[in-house]
Order: structure tokens, then sequence, then C-alpha cells
């Protein structure tokens, strides 16, 4: 964390507090339930409509981000977030309570273009890599510990976990603010002209990256939804296994992603980029092929792998490729992406489980990804699309920008 300039430190420990007290959300459907007011499909759309309020906030980021700075940003997000989850367990009127959660996911969700932007600001080009994965790990810690602390309290009075959400995401939002910022003044911040080119290699370059990010994003949200009833019910394997993939999966992410783009710091993207497609190709197609507890966990390692290159990789690489005029607005749609792929995952997956096994979704996982990086080798020979040359600093699209240094300590 010494290699982490004080604006990024700032940025680990908010996404820390923030993740560890997201603990109301993976029990919400749960909650809802247990109240015996709402029927089912009531639920169910209660539950949508949070991940429609993060889509909304995600297209709605870019304008945000280009009139405000994205600690500013990220600070209104965070007490919206606190003021809503807070109000929740008082909200009894179905569309009321409808409004309200739409209102928690784009609360939540505005934080996390937000922070990417702060990363692009406060990091060099080279190291930008290495800040991404230092922010994927606050995200993973905390997603890791606030799930069994929710489920602690959730056992003792399940209306308790919204208060303290709302004093958690509260917490981050305090420690935020009363650090000091690196933003300059609105005044004294120059709005960069909007490009005059706006079909020019960088954006090409970025509407590739962001349809080839598509079976990515998907195929990893298979683990997050489909995988349990996949182990359990079937393979007929035991519970265990499921807890184990997930156990071993987050564990390689928090000991090895750091040290793995720190040695791939001078990686180009083709090469990172390719290498991880291919990993993961292999092991959401292995995925669907093996039958036994071990065989999934060799399986689960090389996606593992692939996810601590592509993901970090991927955002990367769109920073690379925005004009500072548009960079909220390609971090905002990357976001999107991301969601989409949440929202529609599980339902794609199961209607594919009833209709042509429950293997297939895997299968369709890995011929998703192993075409886009057949896609990504074929374009390597186009000069424009290609991610084998490098992005020109100046560009018609205009200048590019370096970041401060990002000092890496000596052992």
């Amino acid at each position: 964390m010494r290699g982490l300039g004080p604006a990024l430190r700032v940025l680990f420990v908010t996404t820390l507090i923030l993740q560890t007290g997201t603990v109301a959300f993976p029990f919400l459907t749960a909650y809802l339930v247990g109240q015996n007011r709402y029927s089912g499909p009531q639920v169910g759309l209660i539950v949508a409509l949070y991940g429609i309020g993060a889509l909304a906030a995600d297209l709605c980021s870019g304008p945000l981000l280009r009139a405000l700075p994205p600690r500013t940003v990220m600070a209104a997000g965070l007490v919206g977030t606190a003021a809503t989850v807070g109000c929740l367990p008082f909200v009894r009127e179905p569309g009321a309570l409808m409004a309200a959660t739409t209102v928690w996911g784009f609360c939540y969700e505005i934080f996390m273009p937000a922070s990417y932007l702060e990363t692009i600001h406060q990091s060099s080009e080279r190291d930008r890599r290495i800040a991404f994965s230092v922010n994927r790990l606050a995200i993973n810690l905390g997603m890791g510990v606030g799930p069994v602390i929710g489920a602690a309290v959730f056992v003792w009075r399940p209306a308790v976990l919204f208060g303290l959400n709302a004093f958690a995401v509260l917490a981050a939002a305090l420690y935020l603010v009363s650090r000091p910022g690196t933003d300059a003044p609105p005044a004294a911040r120059p709005t960069p002209a909007e490009p005059r080119d706006g079909t020019g290699r960088r954006d090409a370059r970025f509407w590739t990256i962001l349809v080839l990010s598509v079976p990515i994003h998907c195929a990893y949200a298979l683990p997050l939804t489909f995988l349990s009833m996949y182990v359990v019910h079937d393979l007929g394997l035991s519970s265990l296994w499921v807890g184990l993939i997930f156990a071993v999966s987050a564990g390689c992410i928090v000991l090895f992603e750091i040290p793995l783009n720190m040695a791939m710091r001078d990686t180009s993207t083709f090469g990172s980029l390719a290498t991880g497609y291919a990993l993961a190709a292999a092991g959401f197609a292995l995925m669907g092929a093996v039958r036994s507890g071990p065989a999934l966990l060799g399986a689960t390692l090389l996606w593992t792998a692939a996810e601590m290159m592509v993901l970090p990789g991927l955002i990367h690489y769109v920073s690379q490729l925005s004009h500072p005029a548009r960079e909220a607005r390609n971090l905002g749609l990357y976001s999107a992406v991301m969601n989409i792929g949440l929202i529609t995952t599980p339902q794609l997956s199961l209607l594919l489980a009833n209709h042509t096994g429950p293997s297939s979704p895997w299968y369709l996982a890995g011929c998703g990804i192993a075409l886009a990086l057949v896609t990504i080798v074929l374009l390597s020979r186009s000069s424009d699309l290609s991610l084998r040359t490098p992005c020109p600093a100046e560009s018609a699209d205009g200048p590019g920008r370096e970041g401060p240094a990002f000092p890496v300590p000596h052992p």
C-alpha cells in the first residue's frame, strides 16, 4: 500500500469500508419474503429495480462526471445510499419500496465509474493496471467480509441489517470527505474540448473492445448466479464444494492479483488480454465438461487466473483509449456492460440449462470468449483496431494525458 499515492490510499480505504458494509442487499429478497406483505412477482420486481437503478447510474455518470469532480460524485452517492438504505425498513407500500430500491441502486452504482475516473487521474499510464488491481482488492476483501457479517445479523434481527449498512456507508462518506483531496476547484479545472472527429481511431477501438468484453462479463456472472445450483442439483456434489470454489477463487485474487499485474506491468495489452481470454475460455468450458469436485477446482484456477489479467486489463485499456473529454462517458458505458451481464446472465443461463442441458451455459461462455479471442487476433492485422498498436499520445481525437507517478516500494 506504500506504493500508492495519498489519493489512491484514500480511495482504497473508502471502497473497503463501503464493500464491507454492504450487508443488506445480499439478504434483500429473504427480508422481503419474510415480511409476508408482498407477492412473489412484487419481490422479484423490487429486486430487479435495484439493477435498473444501477444501470441508469452508469448511463448518467458521463454527464455527472463532466460537471463534477469524481470525489464529489462518490461522496454524494455514498450519502444517498446511506439515506435510502436507512429508510427502507420503514417503507411499507410496494410502489414506494420500488422507488426507494431504484434510488438505492442508482446511488450505490454511481460510486463505481467515479472511482474508475479517480484512479485514472491519480495514476500514471504505466502503473494504471496495478492501481485498478488495488481497487479490485478493496472490492474483493469487502465482498468477502460483508455477507458473513450480514448472515450473522440476519439470523438475529433482519431489520438491523439496513441500519448497519447505512452506518457503514455514511462512515465511508465521512472518511472520504475528511481526507484532503487533489481535485482542483471547478473554476480552475479546464474542461476538455470534445474531439472534432467523433469517428477517430480511439473511438473505433473503444466500441470494439466494449463489444468484445460482453462475453467476459456474462461469463463471470455465471459463478455468482449459476454455480451453486449446478454443483448441488445438477452434479449432485456437496454444497461444501461451492464454498471451496469461491474460497479458492477469492484467495487467489487477494494474494496474487497485484503481484501478477506488477510482473506484467510492461506486457502489451494484446499479450495480457489474449492470454487471459484463452485461459478464461478453457476454464469455463472445463466447468461444463468435468464432473468431480477436484476437477472443478482445477477449472476454477484457470478462469480465476484469467480474471486477474483480463478485468484490470480491460478497464486499463478503456482508460488508454479515452480522450479526456470522453473518459467519463466511456467508463460509464463500460460499467453499464458489466451490469447488463449481471442482470441478464441468471435468466439466460437457467433458460439455456432447462432446454439444452445443465452444462450448456458453461460451454456457451467458453465458446463466446473463444470467439472474442479469435476476433482480437484477427483484428491484430488492422492498424486501426489492433490491440498490438499503441494508442498514440497525440491523435485526431486530442492529446493524451499522463498522470502522476505511481511509486513502487523497494523490498
